[in-house]
């Protein structure tokens, strides 16, 4: 392959620098960035655009400081723009409870943004190649992945550009020993302790003892997969404004959403998630068929979300938003009730108000509704766990007939734990055995 032919096509094809572009080149020196920087650099005239360099030292190896001297060199000879900056990857790992890998990428990208917008440019190249799309492509289907992650790595996202993006490592290599380019070796790649290192040294040389265009075809299949992923996004932008409302940063999932195939429904469960959460790492297929699954379950039923969400199932669909937020409740039965859970301490007095009871939460939970009571209602009403009808209960207590169907109840399917103003069940009252207490305060009642 010629790289200098494949960057330009890329860049090219791809729309990634246009003329008068300021482009910003992440420069480890090794032999990716190396081969990047050199293709870029005999294309800035041709294509009209400006270029610099940026070496990020990670101070984890000892030749850190071999490695920025390089790259300093190498743009001082191309006379290119050099920048660099020191970050402390450990005690940045340590403090936020991060990978060395993943705090290093934080980091790097934080230092690039910084010097892109004090140096006035307006693209950053990095030198992500064919393999480590190969690479990534692999790590997620052995994990577990979606559509999505059959093209794990674009040309362009944003203003980060990938021009290396077609061209295999070997093309690479054979491109620095041709034009006698040195580059700088990082030794840590041949570790396969790391999972990613591992997939690059022993499993990438095996597919190619069975095809040595393995890398070349994942490469092929993710375009493929781009293109198609391209009208799939398309449909699900349109679906997006029928079936997912928004009020302030709340999402609800339409009920009509259920009625459209399985893989659009959960699509756009997940967009609903990733915008409340404002993010998309850490939410996982489990998540979403968590939340799909609300749609078959009966009002009030809750699931946990990352990001501190949670999803409700409501009569309209399901409601998504910050868990703090389902301490307050209103609804169209004209209850305002107020709930928050906390640990049992020793010593405790339970209140007798009418409209504030406490629960033990480990039975209860945070799954109740609140609504009108039913004639198939059941309620607890011995310690030993006997149960009677609300209809019965009702008579028991001589309560008149044209009030019935004005009393709530705090309830789960048709087991009542609470008639409002009336009476509890005994079977999730406050016991020596309790742990953790529900409060639910009603604070309006209208009859």
């Amino acid at each position: 392959m010629n790289v200098r032919e494949a960057v330009y096509t890329n860049i090219t094809v791809h729309e990634l620098i246009g003329a008068g572009d300021r482009v910003l080149i992440g420069l480890s020196g090794g032999a990716d960035s190396v081969c990047l920087l050199t293709a870029l650099n005999e294309l800035r005239e041709r294509l009209c655009f400006e270029l610099g360099a940026m070496h990020i030292n990670h101070g984890l190896r000892k030749e850190a400081g071999e490695d920025e001297a390089y790259s300093k060199e190498l743009c001082e000879k191309y006379g290119i723009p050099f920048y660099s900056e020191r970050i402390d990857v450990v005690t940045y790992a340590d403090n936020k409870g991060l990978s060395t890998e993943e705090a290093g990428r934080i980091l790097r990208y934080e230092a690039f943004d910084k010097c892109m917008i004090i140096n006035g440019y307006n693209k950053l190249a990095t030198a992500h190649h064919a393999n480590d799309l190969a690479e990534t492509m692999l790590l997620f289907l052995a994990r577990g992945t979606g559509i999505k992650g059959l093209n794990p790595i674009k040309y362009k996202n944003g203003i980060v550009i990938r021009p290396l993006l077609s061209v295999s490592k070997q093309d690479i290599l054979a491109f620095l020993e041709e034009e006698g380019i040195k580059h700088c070796e990082d030794l840590t790649n041949s570790d396969n302790d790391y999972t990613r290192n591992y997939i690059r040294n022993e499993i990438i040389p095996r597919l190619e003892e069975v095809n040595d265009k393995a890398v070349d075809h994942m490469v092929r299949t993710a375009d493929i997969v781009s293109e198609a992923y391209d009208i799939i996004e398309d449909e699900l932008n349109r679906l997006e404004e029928t079936y997912i409302r928004r009020e302030n940063n709340e999402y609800t999932v339409c009920l009509e959403t259920k009625l459209l195939k399985p893989y659009m429904f959960k699509s756009l469960i997940h967009r609903a998630i990733a915008k409340a959460a404002q993010a998309e790492k850490d939410i996982t297929a489990a998540h979403i068929e968590a939340v799909a699954s609300l749609m078959d379950k009966q009002v009030g039923k809750m699931v946990d979300l990352p990001y501190n969400l949670k999803a409700r199932r409501e009569y309209d669909g399901i409601l998504i938003k910050s868990a703090d937020s389902y301490g307050v409740y209103s609804n169209e039965h004209a209850i305002t009730y107020k709930t928050r859970a906390f640990i049992r301490q020793d010593g405790l007095n339970i209140p007798e108000k009418e409209y504030t009871k406490w629960f033990d939460y480990d039975i209860i939970k945070d799954t109740f509704i609140i609504r009108p009571v039913d004639d198939n209602d059941e309620i607890t009403v011995l310690k030993n766990g006997g149960t009677k009808k609300v209809k019965e209960l009702f008579k028991d207590l001589k309560v008149p007939i044209d009030k019935r169907k004005s009393y709530m109840c705090v309830a789960q399917g048709n087991h009542v734990y609470w008639i409002i103003g009336l009476r509890m069940g005994e079977d999730a009252k406050i016991t020596e055995n309790t742990k953790t207490i529900l409060e639910i305060d009603i604070s309006e009642v209208e009859r």
